[in-house]
């Protein structure tokens, strides 16, 4: 049957919603064929009447240009994840500190034609994330980045305030799983502050949305991902986890089902070196899986390693605050 309704539609363009009229000529397929995570536009007739519409990639994400800057593991993760879901390669870019080794990864990812410099990216992106480590935020100081780009930090630790005081303009947070979860199509996030655009993005990724009401519940979200390294450490040396688990939930009531989550996306290793090897690679040099893992090492009990990676957490944040206002006491 056909159906012509005039009414008006809230449509996505740089960021904001706009009312404009529109003319529907007939209902989209039922709301059973939506799939789960499906992003989808919302049709409001009238004050009741709500119709749904299921988007395409090049629906959502049709007039955008995506910049990554940093191609480390999580960088390339993104990078792949966005062509993987119909993102054209010629509407992305992604950058790199000169290392070697990234470059190879680079290469192997067939992204070599997608490397331009970090100036490019913030003058030629509409949405750009952020994949460097969290040590390197001096460096994007000065860059040209404007109000017109949504840009999202993945940086670990660092807040809203050094953010926009180095970057000069509003910054949305965001904090991942590790990269082998997103590939498996298993990764869940955190965002703050709450915007439903990035969250549309993000859950178009196949990623599961975590809102946050408070930017210092980032810091218990962060040791919440790193939980999979953990956990495979505390099973083997027989630690009380579940306790751990019952007082962090008392700070953070999402931390149950973030253990749930580590539990069920836990790897299945053929041999001792390749469970080592994991651990290792999810270990950032001076990173909040690194604290953790070198508690649990040392002794610590499970929940002592927890409240170890919370501390690096607001360590790193508090390092970043004062290198950006020159006030270091790191050495003090």
């Amino acid at each position: 049957m056909r159906i012509k309704i005039k009414g008006y539609v809230y449509i996505l363009r740089r960021y904001a919603y706009f009312s404009v009229s529109f003319e529907l000529i007939s209902f989209p397929a039922p709301a059973d064929y939506i799939e789960p995570n499906m992003p989808i536009l919302i049709f409001q007739i009238g004050s009741k009447e709500i119709i749904y519409m299921v988007l395409e990639s090049n629906d959502l994400l049709a007039n955008e240009t995506i910049g990554i800057i940093g191609a480390g593991f999580l960088g390339i993760t993104l990078a792949e994840t966005f062509i993987e879901h119909g993102v054209p390669k010629e509407k992305l870019m992604i950058s790199y500190g000169g290392k070697p080794s990234t470059f190879e990864s680079i290469k192997k990812a067939g992204l070599i034609g997608n490397i331009t410099d970090n100036k490019v990216i913030c003058q030629k992106s509409t949405i750009i994330f952020i994949a460097v480590k969290p040590q390197s935020l001096k460096e994007l100081k000065g860059l040209p980045f404007t109000s017109n780009s949504l840009v999202v930090s993945c940086m670990a630790g660092i807040s809203l305030a050094s953010l926009e005081g180095a970057l000069g303009i509003d910054v949305f947070r965001i904090m991942t799983s590790g990269p082998d979860t997103i590939k498996g199509k298993k990764g869940i996030v955190a965002v703050y502050p709450q915007n439903d655009i990035l969250t549309n993005i993000l859950s178009f990724l196949n990623l599961r949305v975590h809102e946050l009401q408070d930017e210092e519940n980032m810091h218990v979200f962060t040791a919440g991902v790193c939980l999979p390294a953990a956990l495979l450490i505390a099973n083997k040396k027989g630690l009380n986890i579940e306790d751990s688990i019952k007082t962090i939930e008392k700070e953070y009531c999402d931390f149950r089902e973030i253990y749930n989550w580590a539990k069920n996306v836990l790897p299945v290793f053929d041999s001792e070196k390749a469970r080592t090897n994991y651990i290792e690679h999810m270990s950032t040099e001076g990173g909040i899986t690194e604290a953790i893992v070198n508690g649990l090492n040392s002794g610590d009990t499970f929940l002592d390693s927890l409240r170890k990676g919370i501390a690096r957490s607001k360590e790193i944040s508090t390092f970043a605050r004062f290198t950006l206002t020159g006030d270091d006491k790191s050495n003090d």
